[in-house]
Order: structure tokens, then C-alpha cells, then sequence
């Protein structure tokens, strides 16, 4: 089978991989799907051991059963000034969730909704450097 815009070299290493695995998506993935697994957890657990108290922090996260994005909820309005401060001043990145959301959503304002929602990801970093943007994200939170 081909297919107009994917390059031969790409479809030949996508099938190989299959093939090492029976043909199945679920095997090739095992060992990425664990890593992503680690990460996920460790965010989690980890913003929970930060702000084990929700409603006095204003600090919530979601728990996905899968992927490597966690959604935190967080007491302050998610602005690209803030990512950049963020950025600057504790060294930690994060998306803020109104990027997902439309026109409508992507204001400066400080009301309920994905204004005060943004996106951490463990798909770069190993265990160690999670705990690490976790301390610098806790403080940058602090800050605010």
C-alpha cells in the first residue's frame, strides 16, 4: 500500500517495527507506553504531595490513564505573560489549556474555565528531572 505524502523510508521502518512485533501496535509500544506510564505517575503523585490540599492551594490535576499530559487546574489566570515568567524566572515550561479552546477562550482574563487551566507533560524528561520541574513548578506557583 502506498500513500501519497509519507515518505517510503518512513512506511518501511513503520512496517518493520510491526513486523518485529506480530503486527500489533499495542507490543511495538510496550516499552514507550511504560516510560510515558513512569512520567505520568510521577506527575501525579508528585502534585499531590506539592498541593495536598486542593482547595486551600487552588491546585488540582487530573489523572489521565494514559498518555503523557496532565491537566492542572491552578489559582491564577494562564496568560503567555505568565508562561513567560514561568519560563524566565523558574526555568519550568508549561501549555496553557486555552491554546485548545478557540478564539473565545484565549482572553487575559482571570475566570473559570481553561483561563486558569495549563498542561504539563512528562514526554521529555526522565524521573528525576520530573521531580526537579515539579519543585521549580511548585515555587513558580507560590510566586504567584
Amino acid at each position: 500500500m502506498v500513500t501519497v505524502n509519507t515518505s517510503p523510508i518512513a512506511q518501511a521502518a513503520a512496517g518493520g517495527r510491526l513486523l518485529e512485533h506480530g503486527c500489533s501496535l499495542v507490543h511495538a509500544n510496550e516499552r514507550k507506553s511504560e516510560v510515558y506510564r513512569v512520567g505520568l505517575d510521577r506527575i501525579v503523585d508528585g502534585l499531590a504531595r506539592r498541593f495536598p490540599d486542593p482547595s486551600g492551594s487552588g491546585v488540582s490535576g487530573n489523572s489521565p490513564e494514559g498518555g503523557f499530559f496532565v491537566v492542572v487546574r491552578v489559582p491564577f489566570g494562564v496568560t503567555g505573560a505568565v508562561l513567560e515568567r514561568s519560563a524566565r524566572e523558574h526555568r519550568v515550561l508549561w501549555t496553557p489549556l486555552h491554546h485548545f479552546y478557540g478564539a473565545a477562550a484565549a482572553g487575559t482574563g482571570t475566570g473559570v474555565g481553561p483561563l486558569r487551566c495549563l498542561r504539563l507533560s512528562c514526554s521529555a524528561l526522565g524521573p528525576e528531572s520530573i521531580e526537579e520541574a515539579l519543585d521549580r513548578f511548585a515555587a513558580f506557583v507560590r510566586s504567584c
